[in-house]
């Protein structure tokens, strides 16, 4: 079973086209359910429909027309959404959803920790945005791909290729978005570029990446709840990309480019808002309500997961006694690991460290405030002579480390004094930390594997893995990479 969240900003009509395209394009749609997070404004149903309403008008059940409004009419206007409900394919029983009015959005990153609420025990998890187009048999593809990394905690993931491509056709050498590059933004996080700057062409099987695209991942289910999208990182969209590929690293879970592309991203019309002078999106549509407050304070708490901020007001600050001894609350160093840790679920793990994390991606956090920040190799930003985006080797951890292992472990001298609640998942069942889910039977066994014991790396079918689980042969890919320049588009 596959689960495919599709969060949507005033977007209904381009959302309902992608429903119906990803119902029409799997080998068997009877597996799929959806997870709509429905951000509209709700005062106007028909200039500004829902994804799942204008679904089901596309296939040929819209509700009528003809009913006026007002209280007196409430009733009939409620039977005929139930007709439309019960007569519509797959919406009442693939489809979940969650909606509130756009006026309550925080940003994209918000509206996906909405998964939460609509996640049950499927087995893999698919994350999508509102306009998007498919490869036939996506489904098949997805699963296929995903098995070929041979890692449990494989993650596939890139910047859908534009939907011309698709109709162009691949001929046999795929070329799939890449993103290699790592630039520092304003306030001195590491950002991804919004799109792909390099491709990956005539891949074998998947390959080792060093970023994530939110327009695109595909995991087991078990990466949305040890990994869930931080409700708290309020007004963030690229600034909380490659925290989140920290969080998702440091627990021991990898990301892949794959060798097909699976998504692509339907250009044919923009968004329905685009084009408002009161706009600050990508495309100049209009956005989610905007508060200044909130986006600084989801900067620092980004800020924070990765050692760059105190997390620490500057009146605890001057107020601190400079002391550190075990069990002494005002050292600063303890309330710096504390703020750290207060993070819970939504900060880093423990199988991996953020220094492991720099050397695997080919940076060093620029100008930290505090020393117990992890460091890099050193190399420029976006790689250098010792860092290839084309040949990144895995780094094996303890696997008896939970991936929801946090930070610091409970009892420890910096121990989580105000800790960020765990989310709630009310419809699925599953055992968070064990069982089958983590288990899938792998033909030549689970590469991406590591004991803790001397013996290293098991690369299971008597392969030794040196370097990445899934790294093809060096004539298998020509990896196409020029920094700043966006020669895929």
């Amino acid at each position: 079973t596959i689960f495919v969240s599709i969060p949507q900003f005033r977007d209904g009509r381009r959302c309902g086209r992608t429903l119906r395209r990803l119902f029409a394009s799997a080998r068997d749609p009877d597996r799929i359910t959806v997870g709509l997070i429905e951000q509209t404004d709700t005062s106007d149903p028909r200039g500004d429909p829902t994804c799942l309403l204008e679904y089901c008008a596309l296939m040929g059940h819209a509700p009528r027309g003809d009913i006026p409004p007002g209280v007196e009419h409430k009733a009939e206007r409620q039977r005929d959404l139930d007709r439309v409900m019960r007569d519509c394919p797959r919406a009442s029983d693939q489809v979940r959803s969650v909606r509130f009015h756009h006026l309550s959005a925080k940003g994209p990153v918000f509206a996906r920790s909405f998964t939460r609420r609509v996640l049950g025990d499927e087995e893999f998890c698919m994350a999508i945005d509102s306009s998007a187009d498919f490869a036939e048999g996506w489904d098949e593809l997805a699963i296929g791909q995903w098995t070929e990394a041979r890692n449990e905690y494989a993650v596939l993931s890139a910047v859908p290729s534009r939907e011309r491509r698709r109709r162009q056709g691949e001929g046999g050498q795929a070329e799939v978005p890449r993103q290699c590059s790592i630039k520092i933004g304003s306030e001195g996080v590491p950002l991804y570029e919004n799109r792909a700057d390099g491709k990956a062409v005539g891949l074998k099987r998947p390959l080792l990446s060093s970023s994530i695209s939110s327009s695109f991942t595909f995991a087991k289910c078990h990466y949305e709840t040890n990994v869930p999208s931080d409700p708290f990182a309020a007004q963030l969209l690229e600034t909380e990309r490659f925290p989140r590929f920290a969080r998702l690293w440091t627990r021991g879970y990898d990301v892949y480019t794959p060798a097909l592309n699976v998504v692509y991203r339907d250009e044919t019309e923009l968004h329905p808002l685009h084009g408002s002078r009161l706009g600050h999106g990508d495309n100049g549509e209009r956005h989610w309500p905007r508060n200044d407050g909130e986006r600084r304070g989801s900067h620092v708490r980004m800020k924070v997961l990765l050692g760059l901020h105190h997390g620490v007001t500057g009146g605890e600050v001057a107020g601190s006694d400079g002391g550190d001894a075990p069990g002494n609350g005002g050292g600063l160093e303890s309330r710096i690991a504390a703020a750290r840790a207060n993070l819970g679920i939504y900060g880093l793990g423990r199988r991996r460290t953020l220094g492991q994390l720099l050397d695997f991606s080919g940076i060093a956090l620029p100008g930290p405030e505090n020393s117990f920040v992890g460091r890099g190799n050193g190399n420029a930003v976006g790689g250098g002579a010792s860092w290839n985006c084309a040949d990144l080797a895995w780094v094996p951890y303890d696997a008896s480390v939970p991936a929801r292992a946090n930070l610091l472990p409970a009892g420890a001298r910096y121990e989580a004094d105000d800790v960020d609640p765990d989310p709630v998942f009310p419809l699925r069942t599953l055992p968070d930390a064990s069982g089958e889910q983590y288990e899938h039977p792998f033909p030549e066994g689970n590469a991406a594997y590591w004991d803790g014991t001397a013996g290293g790396v098991d690369g299971g079918g008597g392969e030794g893995m040196v370097a990445s689980p899934g790294a093809p042969g060096s004539l298998s890919i020509l990896l196409l990479w020029f920094a700043g320049l966006c020669v895929w588009y």
